[in-house]
C-alpha cells in the first residue's frame, strides 16, 4: 500500500519545476501526487499532459484534476479526493519546496509515536527560494534538549493562540495521519470553532484527539511572494486572516485550553492589528461595534462575536457551509510504472 499522497493545490505554474524537482529527489519514493489545478485555463494541466517539465513530471505518479477556482475549496476537494487512500498525506503548496529527506524523516516520525501530524522546521524564504530567515520558537521547545518531541495542549494553545503567532508554520511541512486529516476543519454552520487559517486551524482543531510531533529539523522552505492571500489584506480572506485569531481566542476559552486572562490578551492583540489594517473597513467595522457594547464580558462577546463570524464565513462562496461536492473528473493521469512521490490565490 502506497504509504503517502501528495495534494498540491496548484495554481501558480512558475514555481512548479522546482517543487517536481524536490519531488523527484525524495529518498522515500512511496508516494502518488494529486494535482488540483486552479490555474487560468487549465494551463497546469496542458503543461504536464505535453511535458513541459519532462522527467520530472515523467517519472512520479501524477493525477490531474480540474480545480474549484478558490483556494480554500482546493485544499478540501484535494482531501475528498484522496479520501483517507493512504495512511499518510501532505499538502505542497505550489510555491513551497521540501528537501530530499523530508519524507523519510517525517514517516519514521510516524510509526514512532502516533500523532495528528508530524511537523518540522521551516526556513523562509524571499521569491528565490533561497533559505534567509526562521521565526523564532517558543521557550518549550527552545529549552527541549529533544530532537522530536509532543508538546501538551496547554502548551500548544498557549503558545499560538495565546500570542496571536503561528508558530508551527504552514500546510507544505506538515504530514497528516489519516486519522489527523480527518479533522480538517470545515466552514462552521452554528458556533464558532478552528476554522480559519488552513494550517494552525488545522492543528488546533485535530490536536484536541491526538498529540502533534514537532521534527527539530529544517525539511522544507516556505517561499514568500507577492501572489500570496497575506499580500491582498483588504480582501474577504485578509478580514478572515486577522480576525480568526478572535475566534481562536474565544473558542480556546470556551474549550478550556487557555484561560480567561489569556483569551482577553489574545483578543487585545489581535484587535490591535485589526485596528492597523482595517480602521476604515465597513465589514470589519460591526467588530468594532461589537467591541464597543460586548467586551465587558467574555461570555456576551462570544456570543456577539460568534453572530459576527458567521455571517462574515457565509458571505462567501469561498468560507460559506456547504455539503461535500461530487469529486470531479479526472483531466489527466501519468504513472510511474514501479515507483511513486497555498495555491494561496484566492479565498
Amino acid at each position: 500500500m502506497t504509504q503517502i499522497t501528495t495534494l498540491i493545490p496548484a495554481y501558480k505554474k512558475e514555481y512548479l519545476g522546482d517543487l517536481f524537482l524536490a519531488l523527484r529527489r525524495q529518498s522515500f519514493k512511496d508516494f502518488k501526487v494529486i494535482v488540483s489545478d486552479d490555474s487560468p485555463g487549465g494551463v497546469i494541466t496542458d503543461m504536464i499532459r505535453n511535458q513541459h517539465w519532462g522527467k520530472l513530471t515523467a517519472e512520479l505518479n501524477i493525477t490531474v484534476v480540474r480545480g474549484p477556482q478558490n483556494a480554500r475549496r482546493n485544499h478540501e476537494q484535494l482531501l475528498d479526493l484522496w479520501g483517507g487512500q493512504t495512511p499518510l498525506v501532505h499538502f505542497n503548496l505550489d510555491d513551497d519546496i521540501i528537501y530530499p529527506e523530508f519524507y523519510r524523516t517525517h514517516v519514521a516520525a510516524h510509526l514512532a509515536a502516533p500523532c495528528c501530524a508530524t511537523v518540522s522546521q521551516r526556513w523562509l524564504s524571499h521569491d528565490d527560494g533561497v533559505p534567509a530567515w526562521t521565526l523564532p520558537l517558543p521557550d518549550f521547545v527552545q529549552e527541549s534538549n529533544g530532537h522530536v518531541l509532543q508538546p501538551t495542549t496547554e502548551e500548544l494553545f498557549n503558545s499560538t493562540v495565546g500570542t496571536c503567532q503561528n508558530w508551527l508554520g504552514e500546510l507544505s511541512n506538515m504530514v497528516l495521519s489519516s486519522e489527523g486529516a480527518a479533522l480538517y476543519p470545515r466552514p462552521p454552520s452554528d458556533d464558532l470553532s478552528y476554522y480559519g487559517l488552513l494550517d494552525i486551524g488545522f492543528v488546533l482543531n485535530a490536536s484536541q484527539h491526538l498529540p502533534v510531533t514537532f521534527i527539530r529539523e529544517y525539511l522544507s522552505v516556505f517561499r514568500q511572494n507577492e501572489q500570496q492571500t497575506t499580500h491582498s489584506t483588504h480582501s474577504h480572506g485578509g478580514r478572515v486572516g486577522f480576525l480568526v485569531w478572535v475566534a481562536y481566542a474565544l473558542a480556546a476559552w470556551r474549550d478550556g485550553h487557555i484561560s480567561p486572562q489569556t483569551a482577553v490578551s489574545a483578543i487585545g492583540t489581535a484587535t490591535q492589528r485589526v485596528v492597523h489594517h482595517f480602521s476604515d473597513d465597513p465589514v470589519v467595522a460591526g467588530y468594532f461595534d461589537i467591541l464597543d457594547n460586548k467586551a465587558a464580558s467574555l461570555d456576551q462577546l462570544y456570543v456577539a462575536f460568534r453572530d459576527f463570524w458567521l455571517n462574515l464565513l457565509a458571505s462567501n462562496p469561498g468560507t460559506s457551509p456547504a455539503p461535500q461536492a461530487t469529486p470531479p473528473a479526472k483531466a489527466s493521469t501519468t504513472e510511474q510504472p514501479e515507483q511513486a512521490k497555498q495555491a494561496d490565490h484566492t479565498i
